[in-house]
């Protein structure tokens, strides 16, 4: 249909009309021609077969008694019928015993397979077979070959008729569609011209003329309605729009205000953002620095102590060795609680820019540092294959090191250490505009004492323990530092776990990193 989108009404009108008409016409005459074709079709099977039955009656004592010249004479007998153009007559065993063929046919007749009662029509000819029965007995089979001429006569004169019948009828009905166009055409025109004349003057007071009272006479009188409300609501309109450009002057005046407010607390914010950010940037730096000046005295006080222990250690008495025994082990926790702080600050004040990294070799560096640990506990670890990020190596190893580590310290009594790292990758869709962020997930998994997932939030917070000292050593830094390494990489950690039942902590990074943070 899309040829008629840019005809003409008129034009589109007579189209469907004459399609119409055509197209029932035509079908009435296939639908005839079809129906005569298929009754001569029949007509003709039936005459062939009485011929067939006929001469099959007279070839019985012929087939019997194997006379191939009385079956043939039997056969000649139909050179009076010009439509056969061949004939056959066939014994029980198959067995050709006498064909005939028409003498005006130049082409060598070959007698086909022999095949039980069936006729078969060709593009120029029909065959037919009938059984030979004698005594409720079939002895032979009779084939007959006729052409069809008489029948493509016949079609050929049905396709002339109907083709007169298809002109005549199609002249009419361009005759008949072209007077009855106007009835449906010339109101739709002559609304057609008074919306051209209201568009092009935007005089809204126009009105079209109804002409009749059908559905076209209805869709003028709504045409009409529809301007006479656009006329109302233009003079509505034009009283709003004064009243509007007042409120928009009251209004733009009080937004002129607003905006004065916004830039005022806007400027504040900023200023506050900029101190905040001052402050946060002096914390770091004083933590890094207070904790690098405690290692001088600290340093002092061991070294101070191991003289002590040597020179004296024998004039101090049981107390005196006990008092230095317990200094040493404090200046030792004060040391690595240094060494936490310190690493803790680094992540910021001391990173890397980010790079590819091997996750698979940062681990086997980190098990190779931990190899004396690992056999002490007798622990067993399972690595699979991680994939390659873009991160900070240093502090990459400084993650698996502590997750490793904390896996083997808190493990549980006679059951020897087992911890499966593994590693997959994600696509999670990012924003509205269908974006697919790669992410890879790391689970670091053990089956050590675990903890209650009530406290989930508090092992991430710097400095605390869910242990006593006595029981498991450490300062409660390591997993502050691996949340800080997460949200630096633009990653995150939790993590999973039970009383008794081990526990899994769960990272995840994207494999490529936006923009590199440092905050």
């Amino acid at each position: 249909m899309r040829l008629l989108r840019n005809v003409s009404i008129k034009r589109k009108l007579m189209i469907i009309i004459m399609l119409n008409s055509g197209l029932a016409l035509l079908l009435a005459c296939a639908a005839f021609v079809g129906y005569e074709m298929a009754m001569y079709r029949e007509a003709i099977v039936r005459d062939l077969t009485i011929k067939a039955e006929f001469a099959g009656a007279q070839s019985t004592a012929a087939i019997r008694f194997g006379d191939s010249k009385a079956g043939l004479e039997i056969l000649e007998k139909l050179d009076a019928e010009k439509r056969i153009l061949a004939a056959c007559i066939y014994t029980r065993s198959g067995k050709v015993l006498a064909k005939y063929q028409r003498p005006d046919v130049k082409t060598e007749f070959v007698p086909p397979e022999d095949r039980y009662n069936s006729h078969l029509f060709t593009r120029d000819h029909l065959e037919l077979f009938r059984q030979i029965v004698w005594q409720n007995r079939a002895i032979g089979t009779i084939y007959l070959k006729s052409d069809l001429l008489e029948l493509n006569a016949r079609l050929w004169q049905h396709t002339k008729i109907v083709g007169v019948v298809l002109l005549v009828c199609f002249g009419v009905a361009w005759l008949l569609s072209f007077r009855l166009q106007r009835i449906v055409s010339r109101p739709i025109l002559a609304l057609a011209g008074t919306t051209r004349a209201v568009s092009a003057g935007r005089d809204y007071t126009v009105r079209a003329e109804k002409q009749t009272n059908d559905e076209l006479g209805e869709l003028i009188d709504g045409f009409n309605e529809m301007l006479a409300q656009i006329q109302r609501r233009d003079a509505e309109l034009e009283d709003a729009r004064k009243g509007l450009e007042q409120r928009v002057l009251e209004r733009t005046h009080e937004l002129q205000q607003e905006i004065v407010e916004r830039r005022q607390a806007e400027d504040r914010l900023r200023a506050t953002a900029v101190q905040l950010e001052r402050s946060n940037r002096e914390l770091q730096d004083f933590a890094y620095v207070a904790s690098h000046d405690l290692q001088e005295p600290l340093r002092k006080v061991q070294a101070f102590g191991d003289r002590l222990k040597a020179a004296c250690s024998k004039g101090l008495g049981v107390e005196g060795r006990d008092y230095l025994e317990r200094m040493h082990a404090a200046a030792k926790r004060m040391q690595v609680l240094i060494d936490d702080l310190l690493a803790f600050s680094r992540v910021t004040t001391k990173a890397n820019p980010f790079e590819p990294v091997d996750l698979n070799g940062v681990v086997r560096e980190v098990l190779s540092d931990l190899e004396v640990r690992v056999q002490q506990t007798g622990a067993q670890v399972e690595l699979d294959a991680l994939p390659v990020i873009e991160a900070d190596p240093i502090q990459m190893r400084q993650l698996f090191q502590n997750l490793i580590g904390n896996a083997l310290k808190f493990h549980q009594e006679n059951q020897p250490p087992l911890i499966k790292v593994r590693g997959r990758t994600l696509n999670q869709p990012s924003g509205q505009n269908g974006h697919v962020t790669d992410l890879c997930q790391i689970e670091v998994e053990d089956n050590g004492i675990g903890f209650d997932e009530k406290y989930l939030d508090r092992i991430f917070v710097l400095f605390q323990r869910l242990h006593g000292r006595s029981a498991y050593e450490g300062t409660g830094i390591g997993l502050a530092i691996c949340r800080k390494i997460a949200d630096r990489h633009s990653g995150r950690i939790t993590a999973r776990s039970a009383p008794g039942r081990g526990a899994t902590f769960i990272i995840t990074f994207p494999l490529k990193q936006k923009t590199e943070l440092h905050a």
